[in-house]
């Protein structure tokens, strides 16, 4: 998984999206990660090399909405609302991928998370069939509760890619991204 996910980490290239990681958030306010991820995001977008910006996470309940707290960073940063797009059925990184694939058209993307997370999540996306480059949105505190996380979130998502799971439309797992 993280030599089939390798490649240089300058961004020259244009690609058709943006693909934002959901993080958590508190209300309106996005956490450090998911923070940092937008502003990585809204900079790609600034220097034309992304068309659309797909912001994916859990979107489905009026309490607890990333999505919506995502695209309200966006528009507060001066992104057109028309390239912003909301995936609110993206409860975990295979979901997000799969559904930018079948849903969105995706057919390149940078894929925007930080370092821990991006092995896993281009691996995904270059299997499934997109066209994706990893951009590190900086690092992350407890280093130790996410590599224990991507170590069960990158077996659970190897299994998924080789018997082609179908994503789930509940949250079920989603700790596990």
């Amino acid at each position: 998984m993280y030599f089939n996910s390798q490649s240089p980490l300058t961004q020259t290239t244009a690609k058709d999206f943006a693909i934002v990681l959901g993080a958590s958030v508190h209300g309106d306010s996005l956490s450090g990660l998911l923070k940092a991820r937008m502003e990585k995001a809204i900079e790609l977008y600034d220097k034309k090399l992304v068309k659309t910006i797909l912001m994916s996470g859990d979107g489905t309940d009026s309490y607890y909405n990333e999505t919506a707290a995502m695209k309200k960073f966006a528009l507060k940063h001066g992104i057109p609302e028309e390239v912003l797009i909301t995936d609110e059925k993206g409860y975990n990184t295979y979901a997000t991928i799969l559904r930018a694939k079948e849903v969105f058209n995706a057919q390149s993307a940078y894929i925007i998370s930080q370092n821990f997370h991006l092995a896993r999540a281009v691996w995904l996306a270059r299997e499934i069939g997109i066209d994706a480059q990893g951009v590190n949105a900086g690092e992350s505190k407890n280093n130790w509760y996410y590599s224990f996380r991507e170590f069960l979130a990158r077996t659970k998502d190897y299994f998924q890619v080789v018997f082609k799971v179908t994503p789930y439309d509940e949250k079920f797992f989603d700790w596990i991204y």
